[in-house]
């Protein structure tokens, strides 16, 4: 979205330290269901003129954290103590399956080293 909206300059706050280092190049991915989001993360990251990304605790990012859980969708009605949640897993990474086209090399999952 910042892409279409020709936005140049990003500022990315995340809380997992490690998939900040994984997108530095500090740390490699070991997951080959996961490359293909770094693979992804880094082709949007080359369209823009800047990028800078910053770690910040979970608990400091708590209006984060409520948007995602918003963003999840799953809602608990308030007179209902429990609720069954159907988990599934895909067979294709979501950035594929909405038509980005990703090449994932081997060198990917050892780059860090």
């Amino acid at each position: 979205m910042l892409v279409e909206l020709g936005v140049q300059f990003v500022e990315i706050l995340g809380d997992s330290m490690l998939v900040l280092k994984q997108i530095a190049g500090e740390y490699k991915c070991l997951s080959p269901s996961l490359v293909v989001y770094l693979v992804a993360a880094r082709n949007l990251l080359a369209e823009f003129r800047e990028a800078t990304w910053e770690h910040v605790p979970r608990e400091e990012n708590l209006v984060a954290n409520e948007i995602a859980q918003i963003a999840t969708g799953v809602q608990m009605p308030e007179d209902s103590v429990q609720r069954i949640i159907k988990v599934g897993k895909k067979s294709l990474p979501s950035v594929m399956t909405r038509g980005m086209e990703i090449d994932v090399n081997s060198a990917m999952m050892s780059e860090g080293d």
